[in-house]
């Protein structure tokens, strides 16, 4: 018998579950704080639904909050119109003072060219009286010397002596001229920067108020954000069935009854045809177990006769393959792994096979002798992958001794 075959298995337990996670069991909250209005009339738990269905109706806890909100946004829009204008009225401001800037600037700047051009007409007279100084002084020079040799008379030599302060006198009217154009020219150049500084401030300040008013808008349009939000919240308050399915749990027991945001309205199980099953197996195994490895599953409720080493000879099990193993435990050291049918139609239909449904697995490993699922129990050892080498579990195995 130690040589008989036997089928190595990782075995987990679970429950039916829908493949598709959106047609799982979900619960509906209060999306506000409310008092129920209406119930669907004769709505009992496990009564079938339809998706869109009206299960009930909510109001408000405080009376007349929707006017209220809705009165808050009208002033607010009000409010945006309003910064709207003054903004288009600071940027105007903008525009107008950078043109009145450039004006003044360009008026500023000709003013300037003009005391350029005034200085340099001043300073192109001056070699013209330094010569007529520099002959004045030759001609005082050499009269002044023919006049003590005693050939030029006293009075010729005073007339050019006279004619030399008047050239000297000349020369430095013209050298105070032109400081006081260079003076002039300063005095426009600082104009000039004055005008484009002050001009400037003006454009700062009212770029300055139009962004304001572009912040107050931003958070004025927040503001209103919010209220709409929370209008649409008091608008959907006719609480529909998200899908087909049973109503599983309807806590609420009569009308009129106040119910908190976030607290439960009903429990509705979703009508599906794609069945799944949760096994939960122990990480001993979960190395082991791969997609797509062949698992036997038997449902509570169908009778199974489940031969442990031997599946061909199982009554009332049903196949399965493995699509997703977790990549981390539930907290207790046991890895959860989803199976799904074989073939379409192979497993129960769900009007019979319902979520929730307790179940066995048995996920198909390697195929040993029973000698060496024996020595491996004693052991502690780990089942083999159904691709391990043969050769190396035969070389494990203990040599047997028959009496």
């Amino acid at each position: 018998m130690l040589f008989l075959p036997w089928q190595q298995t990782a075995r987990g337990t679970g429950r039916v579950i829908a493949f598709v996670p959106q047609e799982r069991q979900q619960t509906v909250t209060s999306p506000i704080d409310g008092i129920v209005r209406w119930v669907k009339p004769g709505l009992r738990e496990g009564d079938k639904v339809k998706q869109g269905d009206v299960i009930l109706e909510l109001v408000p806890v405080a009376t007349g909050l929707k006017d209220q909100l809705e009165s808050q946004i009208r002033e607010l829009k009000t409010k945006l119109d309003a910064i709207a204008l003054k903004e288009q009225v600071y940027r105007q401001n903008v525009t107008d003072f950078e043109a009145a800037r450039d004006y003044a600037v360009q008026a500023a700047q000709e003013m300037v060219n003009s005391a350029v051009a005034k200085l340099k007409a001043k300073q192109k007279l001056i070699p013209g009286y330094e010569a007529k100084l520099h002959q004045a002084k030759l001609n005082y020079a050499r009269f002044s010397t023919l006049e003590k040799g005693g050939f030029r008379a006293e009075r010729e030599v005073e007339e050019l002596k006279r004619n030399v302060d008047v050239a000297e006198a000349d020369l430095h009217a013209a050298l105070e001229e032109v400081a006081s154009a260079e003076f002039e020219v300063k005095s426009k150049e600082q104009e000039l920067e004055q005008k484009r500084r002050e001009f400037q401030t003006k454009v700062d300040m009212a770029r300055a108020y139009q962004q304001e008013q572009v912040s107050e808008a931003a958070s004025v349009r927040k503001d209103i954000a919010d209220l709409e939000i929370k209008l649409q919240e008091l608008q959907q308050l006719t609480i529909i069935a998200p899908r087909d399915g049973s109503i599983f749990r309807l806590p609420l027991y009569e009308q009129s009854q106040t119910v908190k945001k976030g607290e439960d309205l009903f429990t509705i199980v979703p009508t599906t045809n794609e069945l799944a099953v949760e096994l939960w197996v122990t990480g001993l195994d979960v190395p082991l177990i791969q997609p797509n490895d062949h698992v036997r599953l038997q449902f509570e409720g169908w009778p199974a006769v489940q031969f442990a080493g031997w599946p061909s000879v199982a009554v009332g099990t049903f196949g399965g393959r493995v699509v997703a193993i977790d990549d981390s435990d539930d907290g207790e050291g046991k890895f959860r792994i989803q199976v799904i049918p074989d073939k379409q139609g192979e497993w129960p239909e769900s009007n019979y096979l319902r979520q929730g449904v307790r179940a066995n697995g048995w996920v198909l490993l390697q195929q040993v002798s029973l000698g060496y699922e024996l020595w491996r129990l004693m052991n502690g050892f780990p089942p083999a992958r159904p691709d391990a080498d043969p050769k190396k579990l035969k070389a494990s195995m203990p040599p047997v001794k028959v009496s």
